[in-house]
């Protein structure tokens, strides 16, 4: 059976401003030697799936046109891209299997990743379900939607149970604790005749007006995510608890984790910054930065802005964009 990998490329990286930004966002900066987000996301599937970049006409404008892509007219979340694709994957192919897989992910080592691709792919064509990677935590985090495991299916598969939103930490920590929880890593893999017959019953009014022409549908589509549109409300759902090692790239704190340090631990991209006294930083500027005595601190410096942060405060970007991005 023909397998296609929806690349998720869409999305604003509102909480990497200002290195992040409308024009550029996220998935199109190069950030580990020269390579972007969406340039890795095509690498980690390539000849195990043929790919289609699912995105927006602003970066579709930046992209070589010979990419194959999926360009929404009007961006309306992730249940009307994905469901559309999948429709008109369907009607060209017939019955596919389909991994959705955002582009700003971070994945190590490539070898288990695609391992656990093929088996989802594998479980997607046998049982008819959708299948989720769980993501094991590593601490107590409030930015991470959750899954929680229910019976055991086989090796390292589960059904879901229950998806549950953003934790404060109290709820994060048991949730860490309890041993049945996974990061919801919002990659899903599913086959597209069984897909799309749960979207018929879940999202009867998404499913109603596929047909309609492309302008018309995403007109007419109601703005929402998949996860409300259909993971949390489908029963024909597994889990793989993730054998890779994943970071979700939408924050200052993440990008910390993936890009070089020095002795010090402190992160850069770009030019190495000189340090006394200080650890555990990060500084993005094609000047040269230097930090005296100070820890878990990031500069940023893009498009004329320099901002200051303190990395335990990287979820408050997304504040700053509302207030300062238009001045």
């Amino acid at each position: 059976m023909k397998k296609v990998a929806l690349i998720m490329a869409g999305g604003k990286g509102e909480r990497l401003w200002p290195l992040s930004t409308y024009e550029k966002p996220k998935q199109l900066i190069p950030l580990i030697e020269g390579k972007t987000l969406l340039d890795m996301a095509i690498e980690r599937v390539k000849d195990l799936a043929d790919f289609i970049v699912l995105t927006n006409e602003t970066v579709a404008k930046k992209l070589n046109s010979n990419l194959p892509m999926i360009v929404e007219p009007i961006p309306k979340n992730t249940a009307p891209a994905l469901i559309y694709a999948t429709y008109r994957i369907h009607k060209t192919y017939g019955n596919t299997l389909i991994a959705a897989l955002p582009s700003d992910h971070y994945i190590t080592p490539l070898d288990k990743f695609r391992k656990d691709l093929s088996m989802a792919f594998e479980y997607a064509y046998r049982t008819k379900n959708i299948i989720t990677f769980g993501i094991k935590p590593t601490h107590p985090h409030t930015g991470y939607g959750y899954i929680e495991r229910g019976e055991r299916i086989a090796y390292r598969i589960y059904k879901v149970l229950k998806f549950h939103e953003k934790p404060n930490m109290e709820k994060a920590k048991e949730y860490l604790k309890s041993g049945r929880f996974y990061w919801n890593s919002g990659m899903f893999v599913w086959e597209s005749e069984s897909f799309l017959k749960e979207v018929e019953i879940l999202a009867k009014d998404i499913y109603e007006i596929l047909n309609l022409p492309k302008e018309e549908f995403f007109k007419e589509v109601k703005n929402i995510s998949i996860d409300y549109a259909i993971m949390e409300k489908t029963e024909r759902i597994m889990v793989i608890e993730a054998g890779f090692n994943w970071i979700d790239v939408g924050s200052y704190g993440s990008l910390y984790e993936i890009l070089p340090k020095d002795e010090d631990g402190n992160a850069y991209m770009n030019n190495r910054p000189l340090s006394i006294k200080s650890r555990n930083n990060l500084s993005i500027s094609k000047n040269t930065v230097v930090f005296i005595g100070l820890e878990n601190v990031a500069l940023v410096e893009n498009e004329g802005i320099i901002m200051v942060l303190n990395l335990n405060n990287d979820q408050d970007v997304k504040e700053a964009v509302r207030k300062f991005s238009n001045l």
